[in-house]
């Protein structure tokens, strides 16, 4: 009866409740917005997709890590040439990876990056002269850049490698950040620009505003939100993604990616299990680089934007190869950080309605990684390689006991076949074979060899005695130099 009669007001105080349970987690987790926060979101209008504006040849050159000096500098041949990272407006002549030699009769093996720079950003028609011979000119154009840097990746763990599966968990701490000198001048405008600040950005003015530093993406094959935080995770966060920060004058908005992360690799195992292995996580621009105005879906003309990597990135994987390698089965080797173009022929854009040719900026974290090799030769290779032994000393027992031969040739073999299914679970399951199996199969072929001499001798044994000795002689002399040969031929660089 009194459940009857109070029942619309339980309700009610069932809804209070629960309302103020939950709204101190909402507001928790959601950051507060600011002045700064307001000025962006009230000016978008004033916002520019595109930060710097260039006319020039659109000649972009490729950098690589000094190891020894700790800086990033343009990336040279042997002969102190430059090597091209992209080129804008002419890819019949000049693509990724052309070094040219001159700029204008300008040696280029003879400037400084600084003075290579400066040459490139001049408005003139320039004569390029190419290594192979050719001579390319190009006239200036205006076009628009943006250049996203990725100023830290923290590789914390790489905590699993499953290569016959080709997957990789990675743990990892990055940070990315793009200078925005119009953002800088709304918040001077709104008198509310501070040097040397910083303050998150909230959830409002980054789902209301577009901000370039958004596209970029991991080639994840899959995203945990419960142990992953970026732009991708669909709830709040308390930690911030993106900010802004002010330093010596300068504004720029960051943003966070940090985690565990997983990739798709195709690796390689045909010199398993001596082999070598790359892992490679892609960051994609996502967004196209064209000197064509007319492939620029939102009219901004000819583009260009760029993920290059700051000091501190490549510093962060120097120390993980150096030190926080915890994997115990593989070894790092080597770490690096390069620049690609990606070319999508025949690509077909439904914002243009049409067939175009598609070009991307991508930036490419490589790890090299060597596997430790020595549990495999002392749980596999040298066990098989005593199987094999034993089989092979029957050619040591006299011709005419073919039954001891016989029986202890079959007891090599099958005990070598019962070994086999121990270690099975060892060696991946591929669809070609890798070097363990080669020498696995050949010791099958040699082990058997024994115990079709002791069958086939058999036969005439009684009858040429002499003629059985002597095959047998040779059969166990040749046999351990081709074993050996087949081996060697088996494991080392062919």
């Amino acid at each position: 009866m009194f459940l009857k009669k109070n029942f619309i007001s339980l309700i009610s105080l069932t809804i209070v409740i629960i309302i103020l349970f939950l709204y101190p987690l909402k507001t928790q987790a959601e950051i507060s917005c600011i002045d700064w926060d307001d000025a962006i979101t009230k000016n978008w209008k004033l916002h520019k997709n595109y930060q710097f504006k260039r006319n020039d040849v659109g000649i972009f050159y490729d950098f690589e890590w000094d190891e020894k000096e700790k800086i990033i500098k343009i990336k040279r041949n042997k002969d102190n040439y430059p090597v091209v990272r992209f080129s804008l407006f002419n890819k019949i002549d000049i693509d990724q990876g052309t070094i040219i030699k001159s700029y204008n009769d300008i040696d280029l093996s003879k400037k400084n990056d600084v003075e290579i720079e400066k040459i490139h950003k001049k408005n003139e028609t320039a004569i390029l002269k190419i290594l192979d011979g050719k001579t390319v000119n190009i006239g200036s154009k205006p076009y628009k850049l943006n250049n996203i840097i990725m100023d830290t990746f923290g590789l914390r763990t790489i905590q699993s490698i499953q290569p016959t599966k080709g997957i990789v968990e990675i743990s990892f701490k990055s940070r990315f950040s793009n200078e925005r000198p119009d953002l800088k001048k709304i918040l001077m405008m709104e008198n509310i620009f501070d040097e040397n600040d910083y303050s998150p950005l909230c959830g409002n003015t980054i789902d209301s505003n577009y901000f370039p530093i958004t596209d970029f993406d991991f080639n994840e094959y899959r995203y945990d939100e419960d142990l992953r935080l970026g732009m991708n995770n669909k709830t709040k966060t308390i930690q911030p993604v993106m900010a802004l920060s002010t330093e010596s004058g300068i504004l720029r908005i960051t943003r966070q990616e940090s985690g565990v992360s997983y990739y798709r690799q195709d690796f390689e195992f045909a010199k398993f299990p001596f082999d070598k292995q790359k892992i490679i996580i892609n960051i994609f621009s996502n967004k196209r680089s064209t000197g064509n105005p007319d492939l620029e879906v939102n009219q901004n003309g000819a583009v260009v934007t760029f993920v290059t990597p700051g000091i501190e990135a490549f510093l962060n994987l120097e120390r993980f190869k150096n030190d926080t390698n915890y994997l115990k089965e593989w070894k790092v080797t080597k770490t690096n950080i390069k620049s690609f173009e990606k070319i999508i022929e025949n690509f077909h854009d439904i914002y243009l309605g049409k067939t175009i040719t598609d070009n991307e900026n991508i930036l490419q974290i490589e790890i090299e990684i060597k596997r430790n090799y020595e549990q495999y030769i002392f749980k596999i290779i040298i066990p098989v390689f005593l199987i094999l032994s034993l089989a092979w000393f029957v050619l040591w027992i006299p011709t005419k006991e073919f039954e001891t031969r016989l029986t202890t040739s079959m007891v090599a073999l099958l005990s070598l076949i019962a070994y086999n299914f121990v270690f099975a679970d060892d060696v991946p399951k591929l669809n070609y074979l890798t070097a363990l199996d080669e020498y696995i199969l050949l010791s099958y072929i040699f082990c058997c060899i024994p115990t079709f001499m002791s069958i086939w001798f058999s036969r005439f044994i009684s009858t040429n005695q002499k003629k059985a000795t002597l095959i047998n002689r040779k059969i166990r002399i040749w046999g351990i130099v081709f074993y050996t040969t087949a081996s060697l031929w088996i494991f080392f660089p062919k």
